[in-house]
Formats: structure tokens, sequence, C-alpha cells
């Protein structure tokens, strides 16, 4: 049987092997708590701000749960888009709130002036929002994040994929604006989603709350130095992100020209309709392929995400794969 493909939760490639990560932890590191400080500090650095302000945790969906620990209770709204990444709504719903969503098809622009008019009027808890978003892969500009900002409600700014879009603008003003938080991982361009490490960008007086809004030592030593030396690591980063920002174009032109109804991504995947999402999955499935769909949400028929492989060898598998069951799309 040959080798699973999974393509369906965006996880990246590390570099070195994730063998070499064993080599991280020594006997010393072992029996001591972990000091997330040196890796706060080394995102401080790279964001250009100063490290009382950077706060780490297990995977960005921790940040998130911390934040809405924080803000969250209950009878409070967040309000986000839909669709968009569960854990907005999920996070919200433990802290015992609920989310309020504005509609945004995965094709469509970021609809700034729907989530301004809605924060008015619901006064929620806070304004959560990917970009590039997730399944659809959009992004927003600074006049877009200026626009949600001046409704008055926090901002929790999930740059998760922000390695992989072009335009680096809106994140750099996303970390001045006041009453935004802006949050990351290493699970993505870095591929070190089984390590859990995620980290934040906010306020320094929110850094203590969200510290103590969770566990004291939220990611192991080992996961700590693998993101300390992948952060560090910058050439070897850029090359996988070209790489996946190439197999992004021509994976969707391929869907493209197979039939399939899709558009621009600035993620490290590609979204599209199709005719039969859960038999296309099914299909691919059975080559050893997974990808995304959602089967028990009826909103979601016909939508499925793919994430880009960044393996000359495996996206050729890939492209051979989706040509071979084209009546689905």
């Amino acid at each position: 049987m040959r080798e699973i493909l999974k393509l369906d939760a965006n996880e990246g490639r590390p570099d070195p092997a994730p063998a070499a990560y064993a080599e991280f932890l020594d006997i010393e590191a072992a029996r001591r708590y972990p000091d997330p400080r040196p890796l706060e500090a080394a995102l401080a650095e790279y964001h250009g701000v100063d490290a009382s302000r950077v706060v780490v945790s297990a995977g960005g969906d921790d940040i998130i749960e911390r934040y809405s620990r924080i803000l969250v209770g209950p009878g409070d709204k967040v309000l986000g888009t839909d669709p968009a990444f569960e854990s907005y709504a999920d996070s919200a719903q433990r802290a015992g709130g609920g989310y309020v969503s504005v509609p945004r098809a995965p094709e469509a622009p970021f609809p700034a002036a729907d989530l301004a008019r809605a924060a008015r009027e619901l006064k929620p808890a806070f304004v959560a929002f990917a970009c590039p978003d997730n399944p659809g892969g959009g992004v927003l500009g600074v006049e877009d994040l200026l626009t949600v900002a001046a409704a008055g409600a926090p901002i929790l700014f999930d740059a998760t994929y922000s390695h992989f879009a072009g335009d680096q603008t809106v994140y750099r003003r996303a970390l001045e604006l006041e009453g935004c938080t802006v949050l990351g991982s290493f699970s993505k361009a870095y591929g070190l989603a089984g390590l859990r490490v995620g980290w934040a960008v906010t306020s320094s007086d929110m850094v203590p709350r969200i510290k103590k809004a969770g566990p004291p030592y939220p990611a192991a030593s080992t996961s700590l130095a693998a993101a300390l030396a992948a952060l560090k690591n910058d050439r070897s980063l850029k090359e996988r992100v070209a790489r996946v920002r190439e197999e992004r174009d021509s994976l969707r032109g391929l869907l493209l020209a197979l039939g399939a109804r899709t558009w621009p991504s600035e993620a490290n995947f590609v979204g599209a309709w199709v005719k039969d999402s859960v038999g296309l999955a099914a299909a691919l499935a059975k080559t050893g392929i997974l990808i995304r769909s959602w089967p028990t949400r009826p909103e979601r028929n016909g939508l499925v995400r793919i994430t880009c492989p960044g393996d000359p060898a495996e996206f050729a598998r890939l492209a051979d794969a989706l040509k071979s069951v084209k009546e689905y799309l």
C-alpha cells in the first residue's frame, strides 16, 4: 500500500528532518521545567517589538483558547466570519459565550464594512479573523483592518499563514495597532505542527493575563528548542515558502483546467468548489491522498481544500490523482 499523502490539515514540511529534533533535548533540559523566554526574545527581535509584548503557547489554538478565557463570559459574543477556523467559535462556547458570524464566501473580498457594522451593533467580546483566511486563503488590506478596528472591539488577528502571503504590510500594521493581538504558529511554514508551538504579540499588560489563563508550562523544552532553531533558519524558510507558492499557482491552474471553480490563495493551500466534494475526497482517499471536505456542513457542500505538499514528487502524485478523478471536479 502506498504511503498516505496527508493534504487535509495544512501541515508544513520541517527542516531539518523530524528525527534531528531529538538532538535539541539533552539530559539537563529533560530534568528542568521549560523556559520560553529565549524563544520569546527571538520572536520579539524577529517582529521588531519589545519582549514584554510576546507570549509563547502550545500552538495557535492555545492562544485562541486563552484569549477567550480572558475576554469572554457567559452570554458574551465573539464576532467573526463564516466559513472560518472552527477554534474561534469553539473557544468562545467553552468560555460560556457564543459565536456570531458575518457570511463570507471563500472567494469573496474581506467583509470589513459588514464586520465593523456588526461590531458596533453587537459590542462583541472581540472580533476574530485570519489573514490569509481558512478555508479561502484570502487576505485583507490595511484599510480593511483599520475599518474593523474603528468599531472599537478588541481584535484577534490570526497570522498563522502569513509567511505564504505576498504583501506583508498589513501584518506590520497589525503589530502596531492598539487593541489588536496578533497570533502565529510554527505549525505551517515551519512544519512543526506536532510539537505544538504558537505565539502572540499583544500589549504588555495582556501578556501576563494570557499566561495566567492556562498552565504555566505550555510547551516542552524540545518544542521550544526546535522552534528557536527553525526561527533562526531564515534561508530554509524562504526556500520552502517559495516552493509552496509555486505549487499553489500550479495546483490552482490544474483545478481550473479540470473544471473546478477556484480563486487565488495566499496560504499554503488551494480551495475550490467542485461537483461532488465528498465523492472527490473519497476517490482521492482510495489513492492514498487525503484532502479536506465538510460532509456534515451542508452550507459547504461542494467545497474542498487541498494543502500544497511542498515536495515535487508528492505534488506530481497529487496532480496525477486529480486527473484520474476529474469526473468529481
